[in-house]
């Protein structure tokens, strides 16, 4: 199949899963606070942050291993993918073991990372090492997930995500309105996440047979470039692990598990749409490896350019539409106002939803390329500065400290570093045409975001019905803000072309299959007569 067609498809199921598990998180989330209280939801945001500092063992490896796969997939060269693949999965199965160990060890200082009372009747040990194996049984089908998604098949992985999402939320939240029982909810995970592996497994064994088996032995040139890899991308696990699993940590600290629980609403909102763009983002990546593998650095710029114009404007107007209904949206939804971050808070999480998602392609494109080395430094000086800023705001300001930290961090490293050592190393070219445009972007957004919620404050009262007009609100203007201020410029009109013409390459593919199974049923009732005629 075509890489755009790879896309397509790997896109359709991703946004399938993405729907189905938004959905349930939202039902499931509700049915905690309900059934059991916001310091149920700080527990969850706590244990998923410290494991994430865990999961530094990993060191980046996943995205060393779909890297490396690229060429050899492109040239059908079996006996190197099959070695890489039993590499891996020696790899992951290490990783596990260490995981394990090294959460075991850190379990007597839980309560160092809890300020505050803990919830009455649960063991705070107990689901913390459920958590614990949760995350280790996750890395035993880690190598078969990254071989699915070198193949461009990620559709795999996906389909049986979703059938298994359905029935463990579904059993979960069942199970919490039957019994109430905070055990029985979170014990159904790693049952399913080892039940799940297994199918993994199974079905990319099926799919790719020549893969499994006895390998030879891996060439020293390509364990020197993985080792190079692994190292580069390790460092960038650090930085975001430090960015990204810290805040809850910290929060949790030096505020306590209940203020956990309601920035955790605010992050389960952000991550969401993050997790929508990633979809999009992730089924892109097999097909930019493959055409940086097969193409001229013009074309593939081209191409850049066009993917971050398309980003630039998603991640604008989902901060708007953040911005404007996020308020609003948690307070119906738990219909308590003590669940509610201050404005300017929420501003600024919105804000550092902002910085990240603008960082997607680039990033994408500069690891697809193989530039993960380049920028080793970026990730610990970003990490640590967020650490540092963090912990000395939350002492004056509390929970706007720690969101101001990753703010700063954000802005003094990622946001030019990325584009910088892909512009330099790849594309031959002056980063400050990057800038401009990023500048430029924001402005843009700014000012849409800004009309927007001009427009939204004239609704002040919050109800269903005025949720909806300025949902409406929210769809409407900043688009019409966007296409005004972006229709002269040449992404707008490339894009605009790439999806003309990716819509009628899928209507005369329909047409042609069409005809051809017209055409097969004729034949059939043409032997069918003839048979009739014989008898």
């Amino acid at each position: 199949m075509s890489r755009t067609e790879n896309v397509v498809r790997n896109f359709k199921f991703s946004i399938i899963k993405y729907v189905l598990q938004l959905i349930l998180k939202f039902v499931l989330r509700t049915t905690v606070i309900y059934v059991l209280g916001k310091e149920y939801l700080g527990l969850n945001g706590l244990f998923s942050n410290i494991l994430g500092l865990l999961n530094l063992t990993e060191l980046g490896i996943g995205s060393a291993i779909v890297f490396s796969m690229y060429k050899p997939i492109a040239k059908n060269e079996i006996e190197k993918i099959k070695t890489l693949n039993n590499l891996y999965k020696k790899i992951y199965f290490i990783i596990a073991i260490i995981v394990l160990v090294l959460g075991t060890g850190i379990s007597p200082f839980l309560n160092y990372f809890i300020s505050g009372e803990t919830p009455s009747g649960v063991n705070i040990y107990i689901i913390y090492f459920v958590y614990l194996i949760n995350t280790s049984v996750s890395y035993l089908a880690a190598h078969k997930r990254s071989l699915l998604f070198a193949y461009q098949r990620d559709d795999v992985n996906n389909k049986v995500s979703i059938v298994f999402l359905i029935i463990l939320y579904a059993l979960q939240i069942a199970l919490l309105l039957l019994f109430k029982n905070y055990y029985m909810y979170i014990g159904l995970m790693p049952i399913f996440t080892l039940l799940e592996s297994i199918v993994i497994v199974r079905a990319t064994n099926k799919m790719l047979p020549e893969i499994n088996g006895v390998s030879k032995p891996l060439d020293k040139k390509t364990k020197k470039e993985i080792i190079k890899n692994i190292s580069a991308m390790g460092m960038h696990k650090v930085g975001d692990v430090l960015v990204n699993s810290t805040d809850n940590i910290l929060i949790s600290a030096f505020i306590g598990l209940a203020t956990v629980g309601i920035y955790s609403n605010y992050l389960l909102l952000t991550s969401s749409i993050s997790s929508l763009i990633l979809v999009a983002v992730n089924a892109l990546r097999g097909s930019t490896g493959n055409l940086i593998a097969t193409s001229e650095v013009e074309y593939v710029y081209k191409r850049y350019k066009m993917f971050n114009f398309a980003f630039a404007w998603i991640a604008g107007f989902c901060t708007v539409c953040l911005i404007c209904l996020s308020q609003d949206f948690v307070l119906l939804w738990t219909g308590d106002s003590t669940y509610l971050l201050d404005n300017l808070t929420m501003i600024f999480v919105m804000f550092n939803f902002y910085l990240t998602s603008m960082r997607y392609i680039s990033s994408m494109f500069k690891n697809v390329a193989g530039l993960m080395a380049n920028d080793v430094w970026k990730p610990i000086v970003q990490g640590l500065v967020n650490l540092a800023v963090s912990i000395l705001l939350a002492q004056y300001w509390g929970v706007f400290g720690i969101i101001i930290g990753t703010t700063i961090s954000s802005l003094i490293a990622p946001i030019w570093v990325e584009p910088y050592v892909l512009y330099k190393n790849y594309f031959k070219k002056s980063v400050w045409k990057y800038l401009l445009r990023f500048a430029f972007y924001t402005f843009i957004s700014a000012v849409a975001c800004g009309t927007t919620y001009l427009l939204c404050s004239l609704l002040p009262t919050v109800s269903v019905l005025n949720f909806i007009i300025k949902m409406v609100i929210c769809v409407f203007v900043p688009n019409i803000v966007f296409i005004a201020c972006y229709f002269w410029m040449p992404e707008f009109k490339n894009l605009f072309d790439f999806a003309k013409n990716f819509l009628k390459t899928r209507i005369l593919k329909k047409k042609e299959t069409d005809i051809v199974e017209d055409i097969s049923q004729k034949k059939i009732k043409i032997e069918e007569n003839k048979e009739d005629k014989i008898d």
